[in-house]
């Protein structure tokens, strides 16, 4: 069955068949940061990789949540809620007044939110207060300081936040009323030049789900997916055609295309990531920061993108994370590129136009490119290694195994395996990564099967069974009143619980197993995805027995076995969330997604949905 799939794909016979209620795997964790010359993301495994300019020091033993990438100095949001900053520490933007390679956490801050560095300063919710340290001379640390600060200040007026940005000159968040509020220079509001400290709500915006904010400009988020910006316009970032004046009230972006779920802004232009997956960006384009090389000018879309799932803009680059955690960059910067000039980008299969020959660009720029390159460390060569291998055992009269695991790594333009018969698999090595084939099931033609990560999901599930693992899963419904928690820090919506178990096979649970979200499937079909309440890492010895593992029992200090039981090693965690149309009694599928060795997998089971009162 697996095995003519991708015949009849191949073939054009039939579509994909693939189950009805297949969504690819998700990357809630994954974050992306761009700064003037470096940038950084945490996937959902917690492994923070920086590029560019600056790379990331080592926080073991602690957990990374999330990292910030400012101009020569960044800041990670740890597991504890703690933040850590290395690099430049001109401003005291490291939050200590003489920094040190351990990089200590930033004092006076616990339970945060979020977290937000810009240029020279960074700041952080803890609870819904603003604290911002560093650079306060253009007035981003508001009322309690005109100069350079290491310790955290309250920001006057930056209270009732819900979502926070940080930028050259300005802090800004966004509060319960949905309206926004900035301190700063750089935030270009009316009475800013005179009173740069003091906190001015942005007119007309009622209705904010984010801010954005990088050098003169300024770019927010509404309900509907509706972004509006405002501040300078010499490129046309704002949306609007490029003049010199200097909007002070936010105008409405009107040609996105669809709606919006992200919005971003770095020095001269802005970028808003689509409900579709898509990317579309405005503005400044003099080092290829748009991304709409190969014929991408005339829409605005960023060159091969459609499954992007979070973005960010710096100085002369952008970056997204793709679907599967994989991250992109286009525009100039160190980390990404081919050679010592920029290009037009790679191949990209949704993109007719750059089928043909890659050639440089007229003018040999810095290392970067107009069209998305990949990050090489969070690129899709393991993932296409693992599909590439599932593939062979699908069908191995077409495609036999090789001794190798690895696709081709001196390709620059795909992974290729190359079997006997002139078959050939690819995955593209730059833009939304597809499954490729070439050979004569296509007449010698190059065939796209399909996103890469549709066939992840099927090499998931082979790895999963193949591992001797097994997954047992207790979801119940919290029926109680009062607000739900997640790692203490209130949460709106984690009324559904799903604790759950994996125990090892043979040879026990192997170490570094991550387990990374978890996929609920309610008896309608519908799938739900949910995030891991702990970090997904942490097993524990308990006492189990052969039908049950999931529930916490711990052998104590001089008690004898009990009997039918035993001591072994398993994983345990608790995914929560807003569950979609699920009752108590519902009898669910739950999969857990998990990362071990570089490798994808996922464990299904099937539990039925209690309830709590």
């Amino acid at each position: 069955m697996l095995a003519s799939r991708l015949v009849r794909r191949a073939l054009g016979i039939a579509a994909l068949l693939l189950p009805a209620a297949f969504t690819p795997s998700a990357s809630m964790a994954t974050t992306v940061s761009v700064g003037h010359s470096h940038g950084c993301s945490v996937p959902d495994t917690h492994q923070p990789t920086c590029w560019g300019s600056l790379p990331i020091q080592d926080q073991a033993p602690d957990t990374v949540l999330d990292v910030r990438a400012g101009r020569d100095f960044s800041c990670a949001l740890m597991a504890g809620r703690t933040v850590r900053c290395w690099g430049n520490n001109d401003f005291s933007q490291l939050g200590v007044n003489s920094p040190s390679s351990a990089g200590p956490s930033v004092g006076g801050l616990w339970r945060i939110t979020q977290l937000a560095v810009g240029a020279t300063h960074a700041c952080a919710l803890l609870d819904t207060q603003a604290y911002c340290w560093g650079d306060g001379s253009r007035g981003q640390l508001g009322a309690g300081s005109a100069a350079s600060s290491a310790a955290p200040i309250a920001v006057e007026g930056l209270s009732k936040a819900v979502h926070l940005a940080a930028g050259q000159g300005a802090t800004c968040v966004v509060q319960w009323d949905a309206k926004v509020a900035c301190v700063g220079l750089g935030s270009e509001l009316s009475g800013g030049l005179d009173e740069p400290r003091v906190a001015r709500t942005v007119p007309g915006i009622t209705d904010a789900r984010e801010v954005a904010l990088f050098d003169g400009h300024a770019c927010v988020l509404r309900a509907g997916g509706k972004v509006s910006c405002w501040g300078q316009n010499s490129h046309g970032q704002l949306g609007i055609p490029a003049g010199g004046d200097i909007q002070r009230s936010p105008v409405e972006v009107t040609n996105l295309g669809a709606a919006a779920k992200a919005v971003t802004v770095g020095n001269g232009f802005s970028c808003a990531l689509l409900v579709n997956g898509t990317v579309k960006c405005w503005g400044n384009n003099a080092n290829g920061q748009l991304g709409t090389a190969l014929g991408g000018a005339a829409t605005g879309l960023v060159t091969g993108i459609t499954t992007a799932t979070a973005l960010s803009a710096g100085q002369t680059a952008a970056c997204v994370a793709l679907q599967g955690g994989y991250v992109q960059c286009w525009g100039q910067g160190a980390g990404w590129g081919n050679g010592i000039c920029g290009t037009l980008g790679g191949t990209y299969p949704e993109h007719p136009a750059s089928w043909g020959p890659i050639v440089d660009i007229a003018i040999c720029r810095p290392p970067g490119s107009f069209a998305p390159l990949a990050i090489k460390a969070l690129g899709v060569a393991s993932d296409a290694g693992q599909v590439l291998d599932w593939a062979e055992k699908a069908m191995p009269g077409t495609f036999q195994a090789q001794a190798s695991s690895d696709p081709d790594p001196g390709n620059t333009q795909f992974y290729l395996r190359q079997y006997p018969g002139g078959h050939t698999l690819g995955v593209n090595a730059h833009g939304t990564p597809h499954l490729l084939y070439l050979g004569p099931i296509s007449e010698g033609r190059l065939l796209d099967l399909g996103p890469l990560d549709r066939w992840l999901s099927e090499a998931r599930q082979e790895e999963g069974t193949k591992s001797g693992m097994q997954l047992q899963a207790a979801p119940y419904l919290n029926l109680m009143p009062g607000v739900a928690f997640i790692d203490r820090i209130p949460s709106p919506c984690s009324y559904f619980l799903v604790p759950f178990a994996i125990r090892g096979g043979a040879n026990g649970l192997p170490k570094g197993l991550v387990a990374t979200s978890v996929r609920v499937q309610n008896t309608s079909g519908t799938s739900m995805e949910f995030p891991i309440r702990g970090l997904g890492q942490y097993a524990s010895e308990r006492l189990i027995t052969e039908t049950d593992w999931v529930t916490q029992r711990f052998l104590q200090p001089g008690q004898a076995m009990p009997a039918g039981m035993k001591l072994e090693t398993v994983l345990s965690d608790i995914a929560e969330g807003c569950p979609v149309a699920v009752r108590p009694d519902d009898e669910v599928g739950v999969t857990v997604l998990y990362s071990l060795g570089g490798r994808k997998g996922q464990l299904r089971t099937r539990a039925k949905v209690g309830a709590a009162y």
